[in-house]
């Protein structure tokens, strides 16, 4: 692939690879693309396995505690865990991405949208098909990933063998009708003197 020409400052440094085994075993566990999942770690976290983010956000894929909690319920029900170790990580990381894809129907754009900003931000996207309904850095998020993604798939294909990518089925939310106040008021009318004479 073109990337694999690139000079090492274009390439390794700016796109690395590490935990290549966690990585392939945590991604086949769940049916994820490895390529998606390396780059979700390199955004997430730059692959350093002690981040923090101002938020509380822990590890290389970057979990909130109460989200690592509710997935290790799920998925793993592990006694203890430590979100500071690459493995577990990556692995809840993935299950929680998994998740999140099949809320989604496969559409991974929604998924990483509610990996970053929470089911609203994609419920939005999905309802408007639009970024720009989007704060900044969850609009920027998923599309920095997916092309990321494609030079991870490029570069390390040989260490990270892209899985067949699934045909997506959109989600569709419809925006809730608002109520018909000259309709809703005529009802209760209707219903309040209904009421009044057959009491009579």
């Amino acid at each position: 692939g073109f990337y694999q020409f690139f000079p090492t400052i274009f390439g390794d440094e700016l796109y690395p690879l590490e935990y290549t085994n966690e990585i392939n075993e945590c991604a086949d566990r769940f049916g994820l693309d490895k390529p998606l999942l390396a780059a979700l770690i390199l955004k997430e976290s730059g692959f350093s396995p002690r981040a923090i983010s101002r938020a509380g956000a822990v590890g290389l894929a970057q979990l909130m505690p109460a989200t690592a909690a509710g997935i290790n319920k799920r998925e793993f029900q592990y006694p203890d865990y430590d979100l500071f170790d690459p493995k577990t990580n990556i692995c809840f990381g993935a299950a929680h991405l998994a998740g999140l894809m099949g809320t989604y129907n496969g559409d991974v754009t929604a998924a990483l949208i509610a990996y970053n900003g929470g089911d609203g931000a994609a419920r939005r996207y999905l309802v408007a098909r639009d970024m720009d309904v989007l704060v900044t850095e969850t609009k920027l998020y998923a599309p920095k990933i997916l092309a990321a993604r494609d030079v991870y798939a490029s570069m390390y294909g040989n260490q990270l063998p892209a899985g067949k990518t699934p045909e997506v089925t959109p989600v569709k939310f419809e925006v809730p009708k608002q109520p018909n106040v000259k309709e809703f008021w005529k009802g209760f009318v209707k219903d309040v003197f209904a009421r009044f004479f057959s009491n009579n």
